[in-house]
């Protein structure tokens, strides 16, 4: 994937009608990750659904009323990091939060698009450390 597609994809995510909408509303239910990047020592990877599917890996996050919980076997330590426990919004932003220790709580810029949900993950300096697309897996009671 080219740098030029990758920012028109960020642009997009940016420009996002939906990125406002009630996310207690929009974010419970179980989403699967089907296409995402992370650095990796100072390289952005991408690994589209092809990627995911060839190496047999997958992550899969349940937001409920006020818990969450995630399987995945990515091996992206912030992923890794994250089980499950409780979690929070405010404005666009969804915090998993860490019961032990609050300053280990991962936050993500989160938007939605075309009924996919968008993780976004940056450090302090504004660089991506993960940027996310999740589809909703629909539940068969």
């Amino acid at each position: 994937m080219t740098a030029k597609s990758f920012f028109l994809k960020i642009g997009g995510w940016l420009q996002a009608t939906e990125m406002f909408e009630r996310p207690r509303k929009k974010l419970p239910g179980k989403w699967q990750l089907f296409e995402y990047f992370v650095d990796e020592k100072e390289e952005l990877l991408h690994f589209e659904e092809k990627d995911l599917k060839a190496r047999n890996q997958f992550l899969e996050i349940e937001f409920l009323e006020q818990n969450y919980s995630r399987q995945s076997n990515i091996p992206v330590s912030l992923i890794e990091n994250s089980k499950s426990g409780k979690w929070s919004t405010a404005k666009n932003f969804v915090t998993l939060l860490d019961e032990e220790n609050f300053r280990e709580s991962t936050e993500f810029q989160f938007a939605f698009e075309k009924g996919n949900l968008k993780l976004l993950k940056k450090n302090a300096f504004g660089k991506i450390e993960f940027f996310g697309f999740f589809r909703k897996i629909n539940s068969k009671v």
